[in-house]
């Protein structure tokens, strides 16, 4: 591993932006030279640096070519216009995902769009493809958004229930992703528009005085 072309392209664990990690040098200096925070164990080989994020300048230590990095990369909060005991379960399901828990990730994605379905007034005491088929009728989602929570229905029981069907990290990252596409689509896309309304209402007013 030659030091001088050390870098990585990570997330960041304190901007969560996905950015350019170069080594930090020290303050002290050899000649001309700077010489970089790096140690090479000699029981494992393993290269120890210190690297600071492109984007917010924080320090992070990175192992070899970012197979580890501290603090360890939490994923980045979900958005607030998602009701907080929604956001509970999804964040969980992110964590759990970072840890490679992918069956946790896929149950807490279950979890988190059941909890999304009770919000919305369906039937709490049903099963949660009657509560996803009940979303439909009520308006709230469309046919192809249903045949998609459907998905994440089916992926979540796969991760709780004993079966043949493994659970991969492509499973759980897609669960993820289509269940946070959901909430934006029943959560923050409205608020946003709401917001972007009253907005253009205030400018109309001041206009108008």
């Amino acid at each position: 591993m030659a030091f001088e072309n050390l870098s990585v392209d990570k997330y960041c664990p304190y901007c969560h932006k996905y950015t350019l990690i170069l080594p930090v040098s020290s303050d002290y200096r050899s000649g001309e030279k700077d010489i970089l925070c790096i140690h090479k164990s000699r029981k494992s080989g393993s290269i120890y640096w210190l690297g600071k994020c492109h984007s917010c300048k924080n320090i992070m230590m990175i192992v070899d070519y970012g197979w580890r990095v501290y603090p360890e990369i939490m994923p980045k909060p979900s958005d607030e216009r998602i009701p907080e005991k929604i956001r509970y379960s999804l964040d969980e399901a992110k964590r759990c995902f970072e840890v490679v828990a992918y069956c946790a990730s896929t149950v807490m994605s279950r979890r988190a769009l059941q909890i999304c379905c009770i919000d919305k007034g369906v039937d709490e005491a049903k099963r949660l493809v009657d509560q996803i088929n009940d979303l439909f009728k009520m308006g709230i989602i469309t046919k192809d958004i249903k045949e998609i929570a459907h998905t994440v229905r089916w992926i979540g029981n796969d991760g709780a229930h004993l079966n043949p069907n493994k659970v991969t990290r492509e499973d759980a990252e897609d669960v993820l992703n289509i269940t946070e596409q959901i909430f934006n689509i029943i959560y923050i896309a409205p608020a946003m528009a709401k917001e972007r309304l009253e907005k253009r209402d205030q400018a109309s007013e001041n206009q108008d005085e």
